[in-house]
C-alpha cells in the first residue's frame, strides 16, 4: 500500500471510529481509532513532508486518548478526558452541541454533509488540561486569562470600551507548549474547543474548503462559548501572491478565512474567539497579522520551568539519589519542553535498554535499576535542541516589532 493510500485508509478509518462512537459502540470504536492511529504510524515511516508529520503526530495523539477513554468507558471506570457535561452541568460537549444544531436548523444537505466533515476531522470535546500541566509561562498564563477565560466566566466585567480578544495569535519556537496552552485556556473557560489544521480544513474539491471554513464558524457561533484553535495556521495563512506557486483555490480559502475573522460579532452571549499557533510568524499575511490582535510570544522555558518539566517527564519512574534536576536543568539551556520530554524518554529507557541487550528481559520479574545521572548525560549527547541560537534571534526581533 503506498503512503498516500496509507493516509487515506487511516482517515476512513477514523472516521468509521467517529461513527461507532456516536452509536455507542464504544468497543469497535476503540478498535477503529487504535487502526487509525497504527496505520498513521505506518505512514510516518514513508513520509518526508515536515510539515505534515506534525499534523499527523498530533491526530496519532487525538485518536490514542480518545481510545484510552473508551478503555476506560469499556472497563467502568471513570474516565476525566472528553467528558460529556462541561462543569457546571452547562450543557454537552461539542459534539453533542453539533448534533442539536442540526436537529434544530432546518438545513440542506450539503450544509447537513460539511458539519458531518467538521465535527469527523476536528476535535470539538473539552480538553482535559489544567494550567497546572504547563511549567512556568506565567505571564502567557495571564494574558490568556485576560483574553480568553475572564470574558467568559465574568462577561458583565467586559462593558462599554472594555471588550475582549476576538483573535490571539502563539508564536515562538516549536516544542514550548503552545498548543498545551491553547486546550488549558479553553479548559479553564469551559469552552467548546474546535481544533483545526490545515488538513482538517483544505479539501481537494473546488470551493468546497470556502465552505468548510464558514461551516466551522457557524457551528463555533451556534456552540459559544467556543474556542477555534488553528495549529500551524502559517500554512493556511502565508504572504497572498508571495509565491508563483499559490493558486485561485489558496487565494480563496484565505480570502474566506480573513471576512470570517473580520466579521466574528462576540457579544456577552455569544463569545467565540480564533487562537493561532505558528512557529513561523514572519511568514503570515499582514492582512492576517491585523487580525490577530494580541500576539503572544511562547519563548523556551526558563531555568525553574526547565527543572519542573523533567520532573513531569520523570514522574511513576524510581530516579537515583545522584541525579540532581538542578544541575540538569541548568544544563539544557536552548532546550525545549519537548526536546527535554524527549531526553527523559531517553535516559528512563537505558537501563531497560541494558537489560535486553543482556538477554535478562523475559516473561518472568524483572528489576530495573534506578535511572542514574550518567543516563540523563547519556541522552543529552543524544538529544540536541531543535532550534538554534539563530532562530532564537530571529523570534526575538519579531517579537520586539509585533508582540509581546
Amino acid at each position: 500500500m503506498s503512503h498516500s493510500k496509507l493516509f487515506d485508509h487511516a482517515m476512513n478509518a477514523a472516521k468509521e471510529a467517529v461513527s461507532l462512537d456516536r452509536q455507542g459502540d464504544y468497543e469497535e470504536a476503540f478498535k477503529k481509532y487504535m487502526h487509525a492511529a497504527e496505520t498513521l504510524l505506518e505512514f510516518l515511516k514513508y513520509n518526508k513532508n515536515e510539515k505534515l508529520e506534525h499534523i499527523v503526530e498530533a491526530r496519532m495523539e487525538e485518536y490514542i486518548d480518545r481510545a484510552r477513554y473508551l478503555k476506560k468507558k469499556i472497563s467502568g471506570k471513570t474516565a476525566k478526558a472528553y467528558p460529556s457535561v462541561n462543569k457546571g452541568g452547562s450543557g454537552g460537549s461539542g459534539r453533542d452541541k453539533i448534533a442539536e444544531t442540526e436537529d434544530e436548523d432546518d438545513v440542506d444537505e450539503e450544509t447537513k454533509r460539511l458539519r458531518e466533515m467538521i465535527s469527523d476531522t476536528i476535535i470539538t470535546e473539552k480538553p482535559n488540561v489544567s494550567w497546572d500541566d504547563v511549567a512556568g509561562l506565567s505571564r502567557v498564563k495571564q494574558a490568556l486569562r485576560e483574553a480568553i477565560v475572564l470574558p467568559i466566566i465574568q462577561p458583565k466585567i467586559f462593558r462599554g470600551a472594555r471588550k475582549p480578544w476576538t483573535g490571539i495569535l502563539l508564536f515562538g519556537p516549536p516544542g514550548c507548549g503552545k498548543t498545551l496552552m491553547a486546550k488549558a485556556a479553553a479548559n479553564e473557560c469551559t469552552a467548546t474547543f474546535y481544533s483545526a489544521d490545515s488538513a482538517s480544513l483544505v479539501s481537494k474539491w473546488l470551493g468546497e474548503s470556502e465552505k468548510l471554513i464558514k461551516t466551522l464558524f457557524e457551528l463555533a457561533r451556534k456552540t459559544s462559548p467556543s474556542l477555534i484553535f488553528i495549529d500551524e495556521v502559517d500554512s493556511l495563512t502565508t504572504t497572498r501572491g508571495g509565491s508563483g506557486s499559490e493558486g485561485g483555490g489558496e487565494r480563496r480559502l484565505k480570502t474566506q478565512l480573513m471576512q470570517e475573522m473580520q466579521g466574528m460579532k462576540s457579544s456577552n452571549k455569544k463569545r467565540i474567539l480564533v487562537l493561532g499557533a505558528t512557529n513561523r510568524p514572519w511568514d503570515l499575511d499582514p492582512a492576517f497579522l491585523r487580525r490577530f490582535e494580541k500576539k503572544i510570544y511562547i519563548p523556551l522555558p526558563d531555568i525553574k520551568s526547565r527543572e519542573a518539566i523533567l520532573k513531569i517527564h520523570t514522574k511513576g519512574i524510581e530516579i537515583d539519589e545522584d541525579v540532581d534536576f538542578k544541575e540538569l536543568a541548568r544544563l539544557t539551556i536552548g532546550y525545549s519542553g519537548s526536546d527535554l520530554s524527549l531526553v527523559c524518554r531517553e535516559a528512563i529507557m537505558i537501563p531497560v535498554r541494558e537489560l535486553d541487550l543482556n538477554g535478562v528481559i523475559d516473561d518472568g520479574e524483572v528489576d530495573i535499576r534506578p535511572v542514574r545521572r550518567d543516563d540523563f548525560i547519556g541522552a543529552l549527547e543524544i538529544q540536541k535542541p531543535v532550534s538554534t541560537p539563530r532562530d532564537l534571534k530571529q523570534f526575538k526581533e519579531w517579537s520586539d516589532e509585533f508582540g509581546v
